[in-house]
């Protein structure tokens, strides 16, 4: 069960800070689109989850126990650089209506950004992809969906500030896990 909770909470807090919320706000607020939306996000967190689960599984028999911190923090820290240093793109002059584009996006997002590192390095590190990806997906679909409710509200967050929180504890859980692994 800790790998459930935890990935809930890393990714919910990668994923408040991160792009694809507001990618999906904007796109609630500029299209108006609820029940649409909230399908396709829950596709694209079903779908990112469980592909960052399985890339995990098929991973973790190839890495050695001893090196298998190494690859937890390595991919934390890489989420930890992109909570950090990618911040939201601008709002498009003309949003998709295409639920096929909307959807692509958000699973790439999902398995691309912090959110699938974290789902890949804790699916690793607990031997739990399924719990893994469970946890990962709630999270993403819980903070997701806050900000398809929330609409242009959403970017009155203090989203710098959770950005550099964020990052600074995925960074700090990185080099715990690579340190302790020594």
């Amino acid at each position: 069960m800790p790998a459930f909770f935890l990935t809930f909470v890393a990714v919910a807090a990668a994923m408040l800070a991160g792009r694809d919320a507001i990618r999906v706000a904007r796109l609630r607020a500029s299209l108006g689109w609820i029940g649409p939306l909230l399908f396709t996000v829950l596709l694209a967190a079903l779908a990112g989850a469980g592909l960052a689960a399985w890339i995990a599984q098929e991973l973790s028999p190839l890495i050695r126990p001893s090196v298998k911190p190494l690859v937890v923090g390595l991919a934390l820290a890489l989420a930890a650089g992109e909570v950090l240093l990618r911040s939201a793109p601008k709002s498009p002059s003309e949003p998709t209506r295409s639920m096929g584009a909307i959807t692509l996006v958000l699973l790439l997002g999902m398995v691309t950004d912090a959110s699938g590192f974290i789902i890949l390095s804790l699916a690793i590190a607990t031997g739990e992809p399924l719990l893994a990806a469970s946890g990962g997906a709630l999270g993403a679909l819980l903070v997701l969906g806050g900000a398809i409710a929330a609409g242009d509200d959403w970017q009155a967050l203090p989203l710098r500030p959770i950005r550099i929180i964020v990052g600074a504890a995925l960074l700090v859980a990185a080099m715990v896990i690579v340190i302790s692994a020594r």
